[in-house]
């Protein structure tokens, strides 16, 4: 009888509030009760010859005892047949048949508590027109048994619907980390290939300069590799894996490139995202500096909550026609955006008199 589409609710669900805040409970059931005493005395309803304070109290308080005990019931029943449940016949049938039970026993048991509580104190219970007081006393307990119900609904179709709110951030969080570390990961082999390469063709100019770049080849891969879990690492890791880079290039051009790392200090421990200096500085080696020639500068500031990364050379500048980025600066692009949506920089620009200015900027806390 629950349809398919409806996320399932457990029983446990339904009914933990009770568990969890039955003190709470209490309170307003015995504040209410209280109310209801307190206005019956102010209208006058059960005044009589024989009237004292407590009569109110004790015809309030037997219902809500009964009705602490039943609520709990009705929503378990409510669960099992949902009002939103189809075909509508059976779940009329039942919570008709369940409000029919609900005043019944309502009735059948706060009326003889009310009975023996003042046969103890030594006074009757009159009951006056008992059918009258029975359709009066049902009336009301329907009423009540319907506002249950409807509570019931509301407050599990919250529940669903926070629950699946959740679940939607949730699983954009895991699709956005997801492809977060696939493009942190294509920098490795994006790297590695250039890196070989380099290796290769160094290889016909000078064995030891290709022997000395392989070594610092394994150094570079052993610190990605030790990272390579982490989205975001100190600072001091990017530069040490920086440094070994600018040495390994330094290796295939010597004696061409002049680089330059400027590091304000105290910044060593704040995290940042792994491998974005390096795809920018290559980017730069390849496409800025012919063959490796000339000077190559990286700064890092930090200005309230937010680094500036500046990469700049002094080669042949930006092209005239529209730069089409490739997998380097596409890369480090897509990962702001996933890091920092909406609140980062990132701009390529020509240098004075020559050259290219690449300015990065994103939050950082610690």
């Amino acid at each position: 009888m629950k349809p398919a589409s409806l996320p399932k609710v457990s029983l446990a669900d339904d009914t933990r509030w009770l568990h969890g805040m039955w003190r709470l409970y209490i309170v307003i059931g015995l504040l209410f009760g209280a109310y209801m005493a307190i206005n019956d005395i102010l209208q006058g309803e059960i005044y009589g010859p024989h009237f004292k304070l407590w009569h109110p109290f004790v015809r309030n308080y037997s219902s809500f005892l009964i009705i602490f005990f039943l609520i709990p019931v009705v929503v378990r029943l409510e669960n099992r047949f949902r009002i939103d449940a189809r075909p509508r016949a059976p779940v009329i049938l039942v919570h008709s048949a369940g409000a029919l039970s609900f005043s019944l026993i309502h009735v059948a048991v706060a009326y003889p508590l009310r009975i023996a509580v003042y046969h103890l104190a030594g006074e009757p219970y009159d009951i006056d027109a008992p059918f009258v007081t029975f359709l009066y006393e049902t009336q009301k307990s329907t009423i009540l048994y319907v506002f249950v119900l409807l509570t019931s609904f509301a407050a599990r179709e919250f529940r669903v619907r926070r629950a699946s709110e959740l679940r939607a951030v949730q699983l954009n969080t895991e699709l956005g980390e997801a492809r977060l570390r696939h493009l942190t990961a294509q920098v490795d082999p994006h790297f590695l290939f250039n890196a070989l390469n380099a290796i290769s063709n160094r290889m016909r100019e000078d064995l030891d300069a290709a022997d000395r770049m392989i070594t610092q080849l394994g150094d570079l891969l052993r610190a990605a590799y030790d990272t390579d879990q982490h989205l975001s690492v100190p600072l001091r890791a990017e530069v040490q894996w920086l440094r070994g880079y600018a040495g390994m290039m330094a290796e295939r051009f010597r004696g061409q490139l002049n680089f330059e790392l400027d590091i304000e200090s105290a910044l060593e421990s704040v995290e940042v995202p792994r491998l974005l200096l390096q795809p920018l500085v290559e980017n730069a080696l390849r496409h800025g500096l012919a063959e490796g020639r000339g000077s190559l500068s990286v700064q890092v500031r930090r200005k309230g909550h937010r680094l500036r990364y500046i990469i700049a050379d002094n080669g042949v500048g930006l092209p005239s026609t529209p730069l089409r980025q490739g997998t380097g600066l596409s890369n480090v692009a897509r990962r702001l955006e996933l890091m920092f949506p909406g609140d980062h920089e990132f701009n390529l620009a020509p240098r004075s008199p020559r050259g290219t200015v690449v300015t990065l900027e994103f939050p950082v806390s610690g």
